[in-house]
């Protein structure tokens, strides 16, 4: 693996002034803060998806709890209802 290192440098060195390296740092820093950007936007992403989760968890909880609950031609199944069979199996009737 040494040898063809050494053999790429060596044909590398032997080519014309081709490989300038005269304008990569500046290249380097633009793709730099580029790469910071990028990052910062998701962060700021990240923090917008969780602002408006934890806001919709709390507007639905509160909604759901505040609604009334409309009495509607299925009341005989809920909760409250006293006319159900159920309630003569539970009192022993």
């Amino acid at each position: 693996m040494t040898r063809d290192l050494d053999d790429l440098l060596g044909r590398l060195a032997a080519t014309p002034d081709g490989w300038s390296l005269d304008g990569m740092e500046p290249l380097v820093w633009r793709r730099v803060e580029a790469l910071r950007s990028e990052k910062l936007m998701s962060q700021l992403r990240m923090g917008a998806v969780a602002v408006a989760l934890a806001t919709g968890l709390a507007a639905g909880g509160v909604g759901a709890v505040a609604a009334p609950r409309p009495s509607g031609d299925m009341a005989v199944f809920t909760v409250d209802a006293n006319l159900s069979p159920l309630v003569r199996l539970e009192t022993g009737r």
